[in-house]
């Protein structure tokens, strides 16, 4: 069955949003809040009661700032000369995201801004989308003379000039947004070869392009072309590549060697998503994984596991880590994509509990909507092969995978049992045999384990001599010579005896009739 651990998951969930906003702390001046201490020593005095109360509706997340992102906010607002008194008056800026904040002052800075006020990062979107050059030039901030557009295209030195055109673009009825978009797009046009319709598609999917400084733009693509060593349509295909920020990219370099085992170029090569996680959440990760001894092997199969926020990954990892299923596929090398696809997971595994089907596997639970509506509507209840063969190659130190799936081929319903019922006799196996002798009689696990428990029992008591032989059958048979092996033998031999050796003796009780008459009307089908 599958566990109550999915049931329960989308209630959990419930419970910590609601647990998260319980824990938020309310502003008030006897808070330990840096803003508030930072302030009060700055100004001399506490801050006004009146905006406070203000700055609790329209900033609520001001109390999480913390006494570095402080420190590393009013650096960043001090390359665009606002002061510390100046990020007092407009705590609005403070709760700005800084690579946001840095972002939008560079580009203003490209863009020829004469002063750069608070106001126009606090109002950044309005001030590049809603106000027109001429409405800018007016109220002082870009000089008169200016053409905002050659000075974008200045920016570009690597371009020959004779390759630029002007668009000539109207003062009166056109903004900063449009005439950078404009420039970017014939940049990329240029550089990489790109079409309209690239260029449209990274502006709808990777947003962050929009509002990234030219020179930052500039060096993800030296950083990509010449260190990394990407080639031109990869970075075509990846519009992660051109909006990454390449300050975090060399962080990355200098800082991650590898992930699961592979060079750091290379496994950004292969997922290039990389990029646009914090170098610092990539290592926190590796770390992670780590911990919960997710092998090398399954982290190259899954390297997306990097591009999310590590807390998830924490989390998700915690979630899965009580559930039944999760510890049965936990050794199976794909086991990440369930951290990566969770909630897709568990809706799967609710839906395969509703339709009471009792297999699930991996390959199931992961795959397209199309290969699993096919696994939901079809006649009985499959296991993947590859999953069975690895649970039990992983759990018994097996190597042969091929040899292990064509012994298990021989009999006609191996697909159909369930992975926690080849886990479990797995487990109770072990306590009584050795790796090898399981491996040898692997076809036992494919039966139910109340019935093999059952038969070792008599036969291990036959074998010391504690009862008495208990069936005509083996008068002849020297039970104190027998071997591990011989006993599981002895154990297939008689739970298939009573179904005629059909290879039936698999069904539980409760299941049997149901199964064998979906099998039937798969025979028939066929």
């Amino acid at each position: 069955m599958i566990s109550k651990k999915c049931v329960i998951y989308f209630a959990k969930t419930s419970s910590r949003l609601v647990t998260s906003n319980i824990d938020k702390r309310n502003y008030s001046q006897s808070n330990d809040v840096p803003f508030l201490k930072f302030y009060k020593n700055l100004m001399g005095e506490s801050f006004p009661e009146k905006k406070l109360e203000e700055l609790k509706k329209t900033e609520p997340n001001l109390s999480k700032i913390t006494s570095d992102s402080l420190k590393t906010s009013l650096g960043v607002l001090k390359k665009f000369d606002i002061t510390p008194e100046e990020a007092c008056h407009n705590p609005h800026l403070l709760c700005i995201n800084i690579i946001s904040l840095d972002n939008y002052g560079e580009i203003l800075k490209e863009c020829g801004f004469i002063k750069i006020l608070p106001i126009h990062l606090i109002r950044y979107n309005t001030t590049v989308k809603s106000r027109t050059i001429s409405h800018l030039k007016k109220d002082g901030l870009i000089r008169e003379a200016a053409n905002l557009e050659e000075t974008l295209l200045d920016i570009f030195q690597e371009w020959p000039i004779n390759e630029k055109s002007l668009k000539k673009f109207s003062d009166s009825t056109t903004n900063i947004l449009t005439i950078r978009m404009s420039v970017l797009e014939r940049y990329l046009q240029w550089r990489l070869s790109i079409t309209s319709d690239d260029f449209a598609k990274y502006c709808k999917h990777y947003l962050p392009l929009k509002h990234r400084p030219m020179n930052d733009i500039r060096q993800s693509l030296e950083l990509a072309e010449n260190v990394i060593k990407l080639d031109r349509n990869c970075i075509i295909r990846n519009g992660c590549i051109i909006s990454s920020d390449p300050v975090n990219t060399k962080l990355i370099l200098d800082n991650v060697e590898s992930l699961a085992g592979i060079d750091i170029k290379e496994a950004i090569k292969m997922v290039p998503a990389l990029l646009k996680n914090n170098y610092k959440a990539l290592l926190e990760i590796k770390d992670l994984l780590k911990e919960y001894q997710i092998s090398e092997d399954a982290q190259r199969r899954c390297l997306r596991v990097y591009c999310m926020n590590p807390d998830s990954v924490r989390e998700r990892l915690e979630d899965l880590g009580g559930m039944k299923e999760y510890k049965i596929l936990s050794s199976n090398p794909r086991i990440l994509y369930m951290v990566v696809h969770q909630r897709k997971v568990l809706n799967r595994l609710l839906k395969i509990q509703s339709a009471k089907k009792q297999c699930f596997s991996l390959n199931s639970l992961i795959s397209s909507r199309n290969i699993f509506n096919s696994y939901m509507t079809s006649f009985g209840s499959k296991v993947c092969s590859r999953d069975i063969a690895i649970l039990i190659l992983t759990t018994l130190n097996g190597t042969n995978q091929k040899l292990l799936i064509n012994d298990l081929r021989r009999h006609k319903y191996w697909l159909h049992t369930a992975l926690n019922v080849i886990y479990e006799n797995i487990c109770m196996l072990k306590r009584d045999f050795n790796d090898k002798v399981i491996l040898e009689n692997c076809h036992l696990l494919l039966y139910p384990g109340s019935e093999i428990a059952k038969h070792i029992d008599s036969f291990q008591k036959m074998r010391k001599g504690q009862t008495e032989k208990t069936t005509d059958n083996y008068n002849n048979l020297n039970y104190t010579t027998l071997s591990d092996s011989q006993v599981l033998s002895l154990v297939l031999y008689e739970i298939e005896r009573n179904y005629h050796f059909s290879g039936d003796g698999i069904w539980t009780n409760q299941d049997g009739q149901r199964e064998q008459s979906l099998n039937k009307k798969i025979q028939i089908h066929k």
